[in-house]
C-alpha cells in the first residue's frame, strides 16, 4: 500500500517537474522572440533613416516572421497547458 502511494507521488512529481520545465522553456522562447522582434523593428527605423530600403525591408520581414513565431509559440503553449490539465 505504501509503495503505491510513493509511486503515485513520484509520477505526480515527474509530471509537475515536466510541466514547470515546459513553462520555463516557453518563457525563454517568448523572451528571445520578443528581443529579436524588437531589434528587427529598431533596425527598420535605422535603415529607413539611412535610406537603405533593401535592408529595411529585410528587417521588417524578420520582425514579421518573429511576430508570427510569437503567435505559434503561444498556441503551442496553450496546447501543452491543456494536455497537462487533462493529464491531472
Amino acid at each position: 500500500m505504501d509503495i503505491d502511494i510513493l509511486e503515485e507521488e513520484t509520477l505526480l512529481d515527474d509530471s509537475t517537474a515536466e510541466a514547470e520545465q515546459a513553462r520555463m522553456a516557453a518563457d525563454d522562447l517568448r523572451h528571445i522572440e520578443e528581443e529579436v522582434k524588437q531589434e528587427a523593428e529598431a533596425s527598420v527605423e535605422d535603415f529607413d533613416d539611412e535610406g537603405d530600403e533593401k535592408r529595411s525591408v529585410e528587417a521588417a520581414g524578420t520582425a514579421f516572421d518573429f511576430d508570427k513565431a510569437e503567435s505559434i509559440t503561444a498556441s503551442i503553449e496553450d496546447d501543452v497547458e491543456e494536455g497537462i490539465e487533462s493529464d491531472s
